[in-house]
């Protein structure tokens, strides 16, 4: 995360909004270090023993993430860590993935439909720092100006490190048709399965590593980080796979 001034048919393919500032350190400016106990749903996803994305606990079994952070990936690869708000931290469960369930419709070019539900080889054991997260009802549009969380690992500059500790930004959601106003001209696509948000006059925004994480109004999952230009650039908003409208997906393939 950044906070500065400045993967057919469904067979598919197989293969709490407060931030936690207890230790009252600000890495930087305008956002929060925070735990896991405050966000208990936040997971992470490792390929091959490196950090890679983020993901969401939707059950015991069932986690969601961006279908860009498993597509093309070999399955034995990916293990799913939660419980431990730093990443050199020894993870409450280290869990590694039965399934893979990409979107049908996933383009790994406008990164269009970028929603991936993973089912997991064992069932997580919740407690205070491991729990699940809500989903919105279908079809459900956020108001512009509406305030959202996004949690992450991800770089804390564009091509800067990434922290050790997990981070939480606010956000205002930003309606589909001035995201489409503002991305006019890139190619980069906005459908009804995007939603967008960023806080343009302070600069904060996800970066790089924080794809397939949440983003959350009211304790409520309504994005999935899917895709941004540059970090923070006031210019564009982040993008987020609308939970909302790919709501009927993730019933289909877990019955939640």
């Amino acid at each position: 995360i950044i906070i500065t001034l400045i993967h057919l048919i469904l067979g598919i393919w197989a293969i709490p909004t407060q931030f936690d500032n207890g230790k009252n350190e600000e890495r930087i400016v305008g956002g929060n270090l925070t735990t896991v106990e405050s966000f208990p749903y936040v997971a992470q996803l490792y390929h091959a023993n490196i950090r890679w994305c983020g993901a969401s606990i939707l059950s015991p079994r069932w986690v969601v993430t961006a279908g860009h952070c498993t597509y093309g990936e070999d399955i034995s690869n990916i293990t799913l860590r939660a419980g431990a708000s730093e990443t050199n931290q020894t993870a409450r469960a280290s869990i590694t993935v039965a399934e893979i369930f990409l979107h049908p419709l996933y383009n790994a070019t406008s990164q269009d439909y970028d929603i991936c539900i993973l089912r997991l080889n064992e069932d997580l054991v919740f407690g205070a720092s491991t729990n699940t997260i809500l989903l919105p009802p279908p079809s459900l549009i956020l108001f512009s100006g509406t305030m959202a969380t996004v949690v992450g690992w991800g770089d804390v500059s564009d091509g800067g490190a990434s922290p050790t500790q997990l981070e939480a930004v606010s956000l205002p959601v930003i309606s589909n048709e001035e995201c489409v106003r503002l991305y006019n001209g890139t190619g980069t696509l906005i459908t009804d399965r995007s939603l967008c948000a960023l806080d343009a006059p302070e600069r904060r925004d996800t970066c790089h590593g924080d794809s397939g994480g949440p983003l959350t109004v009211n304790g409520v999952l309504y994005g999935v980080v899917s895709q941004h230009t540059g970090c923070a650039d006031p210019r564009y908003p982040g993008i987020y796979a609308n939970v909302s409208s790919l709501r009927s997906f993730i019933e289909q393939v877990t019955g939640l």
